[in-house]
C-alpha cells in the first residue's frame, strides 16, 4: 500500500469520526436547550396555576378563571413540546380545577395579615399579565382583556380596603386607638389613590373618615356586637384570629398567616 493510501486509510476515518461527534454534540446541546426551555416554561406555568389557586380562593369571576386555566394549559402543553421525548412525563391534569369553577364555590373575603395582602397582590398582577398576553395572542378580545383587568383591580382594591378597615374594627374594639388609626389611614389612602374612579369610592373615604374621627372622640366601637355593624362578618372572623406580630406601622405580619400554596 502506498503511503498516500496509509494516510488516507487513517485520515478518513478519523475525520469521520470527529464529524460524528460534532454533530451528536450539536445534537445532545440542541436536546438540553429545549429540556431547559421546557423547565422555564413549566415553571411559568406552576407560577400562573398558584396564582389561579389564589384567585379560585377570594373571587368568584368564573370566566376569568376559565380564561387563565386555558392559558395554563396551553403552557404546559407547549413545555411537554419543547421536551420532546419527555412531553408523556408529568402532563398536567386541568378537570380538578375546571370542576372546581364550575362548583361556582363560596369565595373568602377575609385576608388574616399584612404579608397576605403583598400575596394576593403578586397573584393578582401575575393574573393581570397573563391577560395582557393573551389579549395580544388573540385568545381573548381587547375589550375582554379591559373588562377583566377593571373587575380584578377594584376586586383587589376591595378586599384590601375592606380588610384594613376590618381590621381597625377589631383594634379598636381592643381599644388600641393607634393600630386602628393605622389601618383606617391604609384603606383610605388605598382608596384616594386607586386609578379608577367608581360611584362609591367619594362614599367610602367619607365614611373611613369618619371611624377615624370616631376614634378620637372615643366614641366606643361596637361592630363586633352589632349584626347588621359595618364588615361584621370580616370583623368577626378577623377577631377570632390569634393575636400575631405586628410591623412597623402597627399592622399584621404574622409570617405564618400565608402558606406558598392555596
Amino acid at each position: 500500500m502506498s503511503a498516500i493510501g496509509l494516510v488516507l486509510a487513517i485520515a478518513v476515518p478519523l475525520a469521520l469520526l470527529m464529524l460524528g461527534a460534532v454533530v451528536y454534540n450539536r445534537n445532545l446541546q440542541k436536546k438540553q436547550a429545549k429540556q431547559n426551555q421546557a423547565r422555564l416554561i413549566r415553571q411559568k406555568a406552576g407560577d400562573l396555576l398558584e396564582a389561579l389557586e389564589y384567585l379560585m380562593l377570594v373571587d368568584s369571576h368564573r370566566d376569568i378563571q376559565s380564561a387563565v386555566l386555558e392559558r395554563v394549559k396551553e403552557l404546559y402543553a407547549l413545555a411537554a413540546s419543547q421536551a420532546g421525548a419527555e412531553a408523556g412525563k408529568g402532563d398536567f391534569d386541568a378537570e380538578p380545577y375546571e370542576q372546581k369553577i364550575k362548583a361556582d364555590g363560596p369565595c373568602r373575603r377575609v385576608l388574616k395579615s399584612d404579608r397576605e395582602l403583598k400575596y394576593g397582590r403578586r397573584q393578582f398582577s401575575a393574573v393581570l399579565k397573563a391577560l395582557t398576553l393573551m389579549a395580544k395572542k388573540k385568545q381573548i378580545s381587547e375589550t375582554a382583556m379591559v373588562e377583566y383587568r377593571r373587575y380584578l383591580k377594584m376586586t383587589l382594591l376591595e378586599r384590601e380596603v375592606d380588610t384594613y378597615t376590618a381590621q381597625g374594627d377589631v383594634a379598636a374594639g381592643r381599644g388600641d386607638i393607634v393600630t386602628a388609626a393605622n389601618y383606617f389611614k391604609a384603606a383610605r389612602k388605598l382608596l384616594i389613590e386607586f386609578d379608577i374612579q367608581f360611584p362609591e369610592k367619594n362614599q367610602r373615604v367619607k365614611a373611613i373618615a369618619e371611624k377615624t374621627a370616631a376614634l378620637y372622640r372615643g366614641e366606643k366601637n361596637e361592630v363586633l356586637d352589632e349584626p347588621d355593624g359595618p364588615n361584621d362578618n370580616l370583623s368577626k372572623a378577623l377577631s377570632k384570629e390569634a393575636a400575631a406580630e405586628t410591623n412597623e406601622f402597627g399592622m399584621s405580619s404574622d409570617p405564618g398567616a400565608v402558606k406558598k400554596r392555596y
